[in-house]
């Protein structure tokens, strides 16, 4: 089944410092990854997994927007309603840079606008708690495919809460508002407690993914502010 979703061209910023000169002979050197979604120069992929042909959500959006007042500027809005209590929708790039076939211990941090209050369970809208943001690195493009009848990732990103091979959970979009009857964005940063292992590609490219895994029947929804990925080589 074809999948659907509203993905507008967006331009971002990516720097890259620290990169190593790729010569057969050097040591492979940290690289430092920032991503600001509020700049324009490089396009990111959206999309979306972990649903039935009976379940798939019609109202997927990935797309540049303005933030909502009374913050500024511009952010990478992702949205969509779980119908099933299992959603993932992500968004992903090629990076280029690093020495081929190393393996990398990386490290992210996240930043992003969120309007789910805390400790909403049983309240309309999506629990802040039960969404998960997630970050992933594979040498493969991470795919949506076909398995068994169930839209999935050809990567092990792990399931809502959980982290999996491929994607650490970094933590939920529920934010410091508790009043569930007044949602309002508030900025939240979320970063690694422990660091995920990537190899490279032969060409030196690394898959990057981030991604609100949501384990409510109910709609979400985040704007992506920044991103910075730091990684390091393993061994020599």
């Amino acid at each position: 089944m074809k999948i659907r979703l509203a993905l507008r061209t967006a331009a971002f910023v990516a720097v890259l410092l620290n990169a190593c000169g790729g010569g057969s002979d050097e040591s492979p050197s940290p690289i430092q990854i920032d991503i600001d979604f509020n700049s324009a120069t490089t396009d990111w992929i959206g999309g979306f997994s972990d649903y039935t042909p009976e379940t798939e959500p019609g109202d997927i959006v990935v797309e540049q927007r303005s933030l909502p007042q009374p913050h500024n500027g511009f952010g990478l809005y992702t949205f969509g309603t779980n119908r099933s209590d299992d959603l993932f929708i992500y968004i992903k790039r090629k990076f280029t840079g690093f020495t081929p076939n190393v393996t990398y211990s990386l490290v992210f941090s996240v930043q992003f606008l969120t309007e789910a209050p805390a400790g909403c369970v049983g309240v309309g809208g999506a629990p802040g708690e039960a969404v998960t943001v997630k970050g992933g690195a594979s040498p493969v493009e991470p795919l949506t495919v076909l398995v068994n009848g169930q839209f999935q990732m050809n990567i092990d990103k792990g399931n809502q809460a959980n982290s999996g091979k491929d994607a650490l959970a970094l933590g939920n979009i529920a934010n410091s508002n508790t009043n569930c009857n007044d949602p309002r964005y508030e900025s939240k940063t979320l970063s690694s407690s422990s660091p995920l292992r990537a190899t490279s590609d032969g060409a030196g490219s690394i898959w990057f993914l981030f991604g609100i895994d949501s384990g409510f029947e109910s709609a979400s929804n985040i704007y992506y502010q920044s991103v910075r990925v730091k990684a390091s080589p393993i061994g020599s």
